[in-house]
């Protein structure tokens, strides 16, 4: 069964209250044309995730819209997916990153 763009839409815009774009923040590198699972065009999109693309031990990473990512790649996190927000014509990472080196101190 298709998951619904709008249900998806909403699932990851949930991240984006909580963490607003900084035009200081990280930005994807290069372009991303289409979703790597189901070729959706990014163009019109908002989110874009960095995520597993398939179900499996040892996933492939690919860019996804956010049905498949919904599909694929619910759960944003260091290590297990990057949330990435569009503004104008650049990517920036608003959920998942890097967590603050004070986490790494034990």
């Amino acid at each position: 069964m298709p998951i619904d763009h709008t249900v998806a839409q909403a699932h990851f815009a949930t991240y984006d209250a909580a963490a607003p774009v900084s035009e200081d923040g990280l930005v994807w590198c290069g372009p991303i044309e289409n979703c790597d699972v189901c070729s959706r065009p990014m163009a019109s999109e908002t989110y874009m995730i960095d995520g597993p693309a398939e179900a499996s031990v040892d996933p492939r990473w690919g860019n996804l819209c956010v049905s498949c990512a919904l599909k694929h790649s619910p759960t944003i996190g260091w290590g297990k997916a990057q949330l990435y927000k569009r503004l104008d014509s650049k990517w920036y990472l608003i959920a998942g990153g890097r967590p603050p080196e004070d986490d790494y101190n034990l």
